[in-house]
């Protein structure tokens, strides 16, 4: 059996995540670069963290990311299962940052932005290119399962220290 492009859902312990404020801070720069907003996140209960999800490739090359940060496992799925379904209602719009010289984009249903690049871009061809590729993987993705809670060992300086 192949393996082909999926959604992966990644779980923060909580808001205030190092993992979580780079992931924040991308979706924003990009939307901001249209005079967009990033959504609000809708709080969960005390101790659930968050949720979200990027489309990545069968080699786990990330493609795209989901736009949000959801309250729970259950609100990422879905809103990943509404941009899956929705493939063919995508809108890539494409953006850019003159002062830093990088292009990405964003892809919206019914004016909605649901996903975005994964990344910021130095040319127009390579925008162009991981655009077409997120729209054509999005249609074909498989949504895994469960969602892969962030590690917070690895993010300090400790990493595998003895307490």
């Amino acid at each position: 059996m192949s393996l082909g492009p999926r959604v992966v859902f990644v779980r923060f312990l909580d808001d205030e995540s190092p993992k979580l404020k780079p992931w924040i801070a991308h979706a924003s720069s990009v939307l901001n670069a249209d005079s967009r907003s990033l959504p609000a996140a809708t709080p969960g209960a005390p101790g659930e963290g968050s949720a979200v999800w990027h489309l990545v490739s069968a080699n786990n090359r990330e493609l795209a990311r989901g736009v949000g940060v959801h309250a729970t496992f259950e609100q990422a799925r879905t809103h990943a299962e509404r941009v899956v379904t929705a493939e063919s209602s995508l809108v890539i719009e494409p953006v850019s940052e003159p002062a830093r010289g990088v292009y990405g984009w964003y892809a919206s249903v019914d004016g909605e932005p649901v996903m975005t690049c994964a990344r910021w871009y130095v040319t127009d061809r390579d925008r162009r290119h991981s655009a077409e590729l997120a729209a054509r993987s999005i249609a074909v993705a498989v949504l895994l399962a469960g969602s892969r809670l962030t590690d917070p060992t690895l993010m300090g300086g400790r990493r595998g220290a003895a307490d």
